[in-house]
C-alpha cells in the first residue's frame, strides 16, 4: 500500500507514473468515500481520497520543491526511454536479448504461456503497450516498450496457437489489443525520434552529468 501527500492532476505517483486516467478518477471521488478502483494498462489500482485540499497559492519553497520533483521525474523517464531503445536496438544487431540484456544490467525474466488478456508481473496488463507480443513470430524481438514506470523489450521464445473455438470467442477482443498496441509502440518510437532529431540540430541539450547520476539507479526490464 502506497500512500501520497496532497498532489495536483498533473503530477506523477509512486507506482502509477504518469497517469491522466487515474487522476481524473481520483479527483472525481470525494473525500473519505469508499475505497474504488481504475483498470490501467499495468493492473487494477485500488484507491481512496482521504482529504482533500481546497486550491490555494503554492508558497515559494512548494514551488520550488514541486519543480526540482517534475524535472527530476521528467530526467527520469527520458533516461528510461533512452536505456530501453538501446536496450531494443543493441539486442536486434545482436540477435540474442539475453545477451545484450546482461551487456547494459537489465533484469531478465521468462513467463509461461499467457493470453491476451493476461498480466505478466511488473509488466502489467498485455492488453496494453505489451500487446504487441502477440503479434511477433518466434524469435523475434520487439521495440522499446514504456508502461508507466517501467520500460521493457519483448522476446517471443514460443508461441501456442489458440483452438478454433477459443480464437472465435475472443477474435474481437484480440484485435484490439493488437491494435492498441501496435499504435502505441509507433507512436512511442516517433517521440524517441523526434528528440534525437532535436538534439541534433540543438533544439534540446541534454545534461550528460546529470543522466550518468541518475542511471546508477535506472535499468530497464526484459522479458
Amino acid at each position: 500500500m502506497i500512500s501520497t501527500d496532497f498532489v495536483s492532476r498533473t503530477e506523477s505517483l509512486p507506482g502509477i507514473g504518469n497517469s491522466p486516467e487515474f487522476m481524473n478518477a481520483a479527483f472525481e471521488q470525494r473525500e473519505k468515500s469508499p475505497p474504488d478502483q481504475v483498470q490501467l494498462p499495468q493492473g487494477v489500482v485500488v484507491y481512496e481520497v482521504t482529504a482533500i485540499k481546497p486550491p490555494a497559492t503554492p508558497t515559494f519553497e512548494e514551488i520550488r520543491s514541486r519543480v526540482e520533483t517534475e524535472f527530476k521525474n521528467e530526467r527520469v523517464a527520458a533516461l528510461l526511454s533512452q536505456k530501453t531503445k538501446e536496450l531494443s536496438d543493441r539486442a536486434k544487431a545482436e540477435h540474442d536479448l539475453k545477451k545484450a540484456a546482461k551487456e547494459v544490467g537489465a533484469t531478465v525474466k521468462t513467463t509461461d504461456f499467457v493470453l491476451p488478456d493476461g498480466q505478466v508481473p511488473d509488466l502489467g496488463n498485455l492488453s496494453g503497450p505489451a500487446a504487441v507480443i502477440f503479434s511477433m513470430k518466434p524469435g523475434e524481438i520487439s521495440g522499446p516498450i514504456e508502461n508507466g514506470n517501467i520500460g521493457a523489450v519483448l522476446s517471443l521464445l514460443e508461441k501456442q496457437e489458440p483452438s478454433a473455438q477459443d480464437f472465435a470467442a475472443k477474435k474481437d477482443q484480440i484485435r484490439d489489443s493488437l491494435l492498441q498496441g501496435k499504435q502505441q509502440e509507433l507512436f512511442g518510437l516517433f517521440v524517441q525520434n523526434l528528440r534525437e532529431q532535436m538534439q541534433k540540430s540543438g533544439k534540446i541539450k541534454i545534461n550528460e552529468d546529470e543522466m550518468k547520476s541518475l542511471s546508477r539507479s535506472q535499468a530497464p526490464e526484459e522479458g
